[in-house]
């Protein structure tokens, strides 16, 4: 039996380094923390279609198109956020922020831990991050701590479609043992079909 969502380890990026072509998948760097997490919410965004005819709907689709990911982490790196929003940095390291800045294409990877132990692995194939929303307070008698929320939107790759990868370590464990323990070396790709089936 499945469990319930307990929590949330790590979140990991990995940045393309090459682009993919419509033949041939993006290579991917080393995977990197971006931070302690404290919550992700993954969003599916769909698109839709529907056929009328003599009155009725004879065809209605529905399929996922992209993910929307708001990660909230104890604290962004400086150096993290430079490399995730593609910000500029000056001859004394001060990040400038301006209007032509290109968040460079990365993947995603994270694990939601169950109450029965087991891990619902995770890598979003291809997406970009804006700006961080940050909210600050003032001090008072007690010690209120504020974390960023980052805001990211992955989409279909070219070469494959493929949006995602994910991993149930209880229903693969058997199947996949080193794809789980390495789940976080690399970004995963999908296995080749056995010819032997």
């Amino acid at each position: 039996m499945e469990g319930y969502y307990t929590g949330i380890l790590d979140v990991y990026y990995a940045l393309i380094t090459t682009a993919e072509t419509a033949t041939t998948k993006p290579v991917y760097g080393d995977p990197k923390v971006m931070g302690k997490t404290i919550e992700v919410t993954i969003t599916p965004n769909y698109k839709e279609g529907s056929v009328y005819a003599s009155n009725v709907a004879t065809r209605n689709e529905k399929r996922v198109d992209s993910y929307t990911v708001s990660v909230n982490v104890d604290k962004l790196a400086y150096e993290v956020r430079q490399e995730l929003l593609g910000r500029q940095v000056d001859a004394n390291g001060v990040q400038i922020i301006n209007g032509s800045q290109k968040a460079p294409d990365v993947a995603v990877g994270f694990a939601i831990t169950l109450d029965d132990d087991s891990k619902e692995l995770w890598w979003l194939y291809k997406g970009t991050f804006a700006e961080p929303t940050s909210t600050a307070h003032t001090a008072s008698d007690s010690i209120t701590y504020q974390h960023p929320t980052i805001e990211g939107k992955f989409v279909r790759r070219e070469c494959d479609n493929a949006l995602a990868a994910v991993c149930d370590t209880v229903a693969v464990s058997d199947k996949l043992p080193a794809a789980i323990t390495t789940w976080f070396t690399a970004v995963y790709e999908a296995a080749a079909e056995d010819s032997g089936k």
